[in-house]
């Protein structure tokens, strides 16, 4: 009976060390994954208000310069804008990088809002519904009394 119930002790012994190890990992992959998912929403946050920055320059101007005094000239800006897509490089995703090229090169409201799209998309995952999707991103008044 004791030479039965021996193994049996060992089993849930190495069965309780093996849970906890893979327990651990299991924790530590999420605490990453965590990690990883809120720089990318803090970059993307950042990186949204510098694009609409440059959009409406003449309008936003003064807030950019008591945020951020070294973006005093919308040349500084599209600087900074550049330097942002080459951080993306290490984190977004290849829709994302794509759509921030577009904008980098033909920036434009609309290809403001197809990067915006595609950065909720890489942070949230789902579909966006065709209501947003055809929103105007240059009139927001507009859009309100529609």
């Amino acid at each position: 009976m004791i030479n039965e119930i021996v193994p049996i002790l060992s089993l849930l012994g190495l069965g309780g060390i093996a849970g906890a190890f893979f327990n651990s990992i299991w924790e530590r992959n999420k605490t990453i994954s965590l990690q990883k998912q809120q720089y990318k929403e803090t970059r993307y946050k950042a990186i949204i208000l510098l694009m609409y920055g440059f959009l409406e320059y003449k309008d936003e101007s003064d807030f950019l310069i008591i945020h951020r005094p070294d973006l005093n000239s919308k040349e500084k800006l599209f600087l900074e804008l550049k330097t942002e897509w080459n951080n993306m490089i290490l984190y977004a995703s290849d829709e994302v990088l794509l759509r921030a090229h577009t904008f980098l090169n033909k920036p434009s409201h609309e290809n403001y809002k197809k990067l915006a799209i595609e950065m909720r998309k890489d942070l949230w995952g789902g579909k966006i519904s065709h209501e947003i999707e055809k929103l105007n991103f240059e009139n927001i008044i507009a859009d309100e009394r529609t």
